[in-house]
């Protein structure tokens, strides 16, 4: 299948794409970025992206509205072109290209990189089943050194616990902070159910405040599900009845271990399944596509 890549309104294929080697986002991992998924053709949740892309350009200074391209016109023109039955997108802003050092005075226009492929399907075995994480050594990046509620394409931290995660042969890192309280996984956020309550580490934390993450709030809190976020220590997840990762990608992806050991049952709960089917019936209402709910416990 087809992958398309737009760097600035240039569509073509990845072989083609090209950019400055003086551009920042290469140089120093000065950019932003957001990834997207489309279910049935039509993008779920664009407008939450969008406007967190640009909030993230804005607390770096990057200046968003001078881009040289329209973001979410040439999101549209790179799906159209890409023609891809279901899609995963990345879409990226930076600051542009400029002279070698930190000062950004000279840099720009922003550059716009749009890279459409075929959605990587997760299996159905592991959404039924659960995956394997593990609570690796690598420590997330302090808050006060790298705000995770900037979205940057900086992502050496990420590579480094996942890395470690497939050394131990689990599908997922989950990250510390520095004070061995629960963040998030390399890509994704997590969630744990105990006595019936839904948890997840708070934004404090230190961890990205993950589209999919609120999205699972809010759908538990409307379907009379008890939702805390609180500070959660490694023994937390290890000793969870039941717990789950989200992310764009990832959808709702149960997790049936930890470092070994199986969450409770080791299989999906109630309460993980529960929000399953709500994370469908939402999928359903905004792009009326994806599966139908009950469908994960079939």
């Amino acid at each position: 299948m087809p992958e398309r890549i737009n760097v600035n309104g240039a569509l073509g294929p990845p072989e083609s794409a090209a950019i400055s080697p003086l551009d920042r986002g290469f140089l120093f991992g000065d950019s932003v970025y957001e990834t997207l998924r489309t279910y049935g053709g039509r993008l779920f949740l664009q407008r939450e992206h969008l406007d967190r892309l640009r909030r993230s350009a804005e607390q770096l200074g990057i200046p968003y509205d001078n881009a040289p391209v329209d973001v979410e016109r040439e999101i549209g023109r790179t799906i159209a072109e890409a023609a891809l039955p279901e899609a995963a997108l990345r879409v990226l802003v930076s600051r542009g290209p400029g002279p070698i050092g930190y000062d950004p005075e000279g840099c720009g226009p922003p550059s716009v990189v749009i890279y459409a492929r075929p959605y990587p399907e997760i299996p159905g075995a592991w959404v039924r089943e659960g995956v394997d994480v593990a609570i690796v050594r690598v420590t997330r990046n302090a808050r006060s050194a790298l705000d995770p509620a900037i979205k940057s394409s900086n992502l050496l931290n990420n590579f480094l616990a996942w890395r470690e995660a497939r050394r131990l042969g689990a599908y997922e890192p989950i990250l510390l902070n520095e004070r061995e309280h629960l963040t998030e996984g390399a890509s994704s956020n997590l969630f744990l159910v105990r006595s019936n309550r839904l948890l997840t580490p708070p934004l404090e934390e230190g961890l990205l405040e993950g589209i999919t993450r609120g999205l699972v709030l809010d759908l538990a809190r409307r379907g009379g599900i008890e939702t805390s976020e609180e500070a959660l220590r490694a023994d937390d997840l290890r000793g969870a009845d039941e717990a789950f990762l989200t992310s764009t990608l990832k959808g709702v992806l149960p997790v049936r271990r930890c470092d070994g050991w199986p969450i409770r049952h080791g299989r999906p709960g109630p309460i993980t399944l529960r929000i399953l089917d709500l994370f469908e019936e939402r999928i359903q209402a905004e792009t009326k596509a994806g599966s139908a709910p009950d469908s994960i416990r079939k």
